[in-house]
């Protein structure tokens, strides 16, 4: 499952016909306090955001969407005080973010989303998110699959 959202298109400045900018990957963590997986409002206002997760970005190659010898970890980064990290400048191509898990929290979003760059890019920013949830909060009232939790 892929919550990956089009958030702004800045247009890549051209030299010769080419662009020179490829795709921003931003993500962000937050605590996903009613259990529903998006980023948003909550009953006590914006959902907080945490800082301290550590994401991944992979090259996947062929078989794809899973995690194997054949990939290519790029970077890895943790989310600043914002809850964000940013990947720039991304070619074309199929990559995979995996995402860590706060200790006390589960996960609300899949931990490892996958997407497919095409074009150049031209400066394009794609947001991804991934939520987590107090284990005190769950309490049973959620049904959903739990991904990856360990």
């Amino acid at each position: 499952m892929l919550l990956g959202l089009l958030l702004a298109l800045a247009p890549g400045k051209a030299s010769q016909g080419r662009a020179t900018r490829g795709f921003d990957l931003a993500v962000l963590a937050f605590v996903d306090i009613n259990g529903d997986g998006v980023y948003g409002l909550s009953q006590g206002g914006p959902e907080p955001v945490l800082s301290g997760i550590e994401v991944r970005l992979c090259r996947d190659h062929p078989p794809l969407l899973s995690i194997g010898k054949e990939d290519i970890w790029l970077a890895t980064q943790t989310t600043n005080p914002d809850g964000y990290v940013v990947f720039r400048n991304i070619s074309a191509g199929d990559y995979i973010l995996l995402g860590s898990v706060t200790d006390g929290y589960l996960p609300t979003t899949p931990l490892e989303q996958y997407t497919r760059l095409e074009g150049n890019g031209g400066g394009a920013v794609l947001e991804f998110v991934f939520g987590q949830l107090a284990r005190s909060e769950f309490k049973g009232r959620f049904i959903f699959p739990l991904i990856g939790v360990p």
